[in-house]
């Protein structure tokens, strides 16, 4: 398939639209400062990646901010640190700080010229029109990674859409659902070969852009 056969995207919105690493490395300088070794930027976040991925099943019961405070506990433990709860929350409120990948504002611009743009993310209720306000979307239009609106036929045909109707714009860490065509961002990688789970694959927003724009010429 061409990207244009495609009537939506539903897009990653952490390390595809927002930079939440670098967002999560700040916030945890409180932290490690108290560290008494040197770590770096990868090895903590591939920890934290790792604690917040196993509280991720109790995403019900904790929301968003929740798994974060608890995530930030956890990885103080990991590190032999001490932290508070209150100290937890601080860094849980931190998503509002998180910044937008430059590319990010103007390719949705464009990209929603042709397709319908769903974004694919978590926030707590108090973030989220903030967030969609940035972006540029609907309310509705961000959808929890706690559900799959591709397995959802009830979503679908309440939004005259079916899953090969949709591609999957997503970066190559994420838990991506089997069975769904799939463009990879990649950024920070300037020569890669294309994944063969991948339908597409891109260096940034802007590269997608670009491509889109090649495809309207074929």
């Amino acid at each position: 398939m061409e990207l244009t056969d495609y009537r939506a995207l539903l897009v990653d919105c952490d390390e595809v639209l927002v930079d939440r690493d670098s967002g999560i490395w700040v916030a945890l300088q409180p932290l490690l400062e108290n560290h008494p070794g040197s770590l770096s930027k990868e090895e903590v976040l591939a920890e934290f990646r790792q604690v917040a991925q196993s509280l991720y099943p109790r995403f019900g019961e904790l929301g968003f901010g929740g798994l974060l405070c608890f995530a930030h506990r956890q990885l103080a433990q990991r590190l032999g640190l001490e932290s508070s709860w209150e100290e937890g929350m601080t860094f849980a409120r931190s998503t509002g700080d998180w910044s937008l990948f430059e590319d990010a504002p103007g390719a949705m611009l464009y990209l929603r010229k042709f397709y319908r743009l769903l974004v694919y993310g978590d926030r707590d209720n108090a973030d989220r029109d903030a967030l969609c306000e940035r972006l540029g979307i609907p309310p509705e239009d961000l959808l929890s990674r706690s559900v799959n609106p591709l397995l959802d036929p009830a979503w679908l045909s309440a939004n005259d859409l079916e899953p090969k109707d949709i591609l999957l714009v997503s970066a190559p860490s994420a838990n991506t659902p089997a069975s769904v065509d799939l463009c990879l961002i990649r950024r920070d990688e300037t020569e890669y070969a294309q994944p063969a789970n991948a339908d597409f694959c891109a260096s940034s927003m802007a590269d997608l852009v670009a491509q889109h724009q090649l495809s309207l010429r074929r």
